[in-house]
């Protein structure tokens, strides 16, 4: 059966590794729900703290290979448009003139 509903892709947290350690030993969901509460999800983003909570990431996640300064961020992006459009001029093929 296809799913109803879009599955939304997170972040695995530390918060998340606790609350699964804590079920497998026998906890109930009442004993993790403050673990894993949308609540602390949305401190993650006031906070600035990753791991204090579960968060939405999305499939870009799975592309990034490192972890760059801004700066060598947007030198990265400036490098590679300039290889793109130095690239796209080698494509253009002149028409003949029909003077």
């Amino acid at each position: 059966m296809p799913l109803r509903y879009p599955v939304p892709r997170t972040h695995v947290a530390c918060v998340v590794d606790i609350a699964l350690a804590l079920r497998s030993s026998g906890a109930k969901f009442e004993d993790v729900r403050d673990l894993v509460s949308g609540q602390r999800g949305r401190e993650v983003y006031t906070r600035g703290d990753p791991d204090h909570g579960i968060w939405t990431a999305g499939i870009v996640m799975g592309l990034i290979k490192d972890i760059l300064t801004c700066e060598e961020l947007l030198r990265r992006i400036e490098r590679e448009a300039e290889e793109v459009i130095g690239g796209m001029a080698a494509r253009v093929v002149p028409a003949k003139a029909k003077l």
